[in-house]
């Protein structure tokens, strides 16, 4: 943020200054971590549940709702 910018009372930032450059640098020095086999399995499942709901819900629209269309 820039120091000339002010912000409302109600908009301050949660984190201070110095604690937010630290934070910037501990998450630079993390290491790159792969999904696990089990986390894009899920991703997966989630897709496909809300193309699957998705496509439901349009056939649901169509079908009891025909003159809106």
């Amino acid at each position: 943020m820039h120091e000339d910018a002010k912000l409302p009372p109600e908009e301050v930032p949660v984190v201070e200054q110095p604690m937010e450059a630290k934070l910037i640098d501990e998450l630079q020095k993390m290491e790159y971590e792969p999904l696990l086999p089990v986390e894009k399995k899920l991703i997966a499942w989630s897709i496909i549940i809300g193309v699957v709901a998705l496509g439901f819900l349009v056939w649901v629209s169509y079908t009891f709702f025909p003159g809106q269309h």
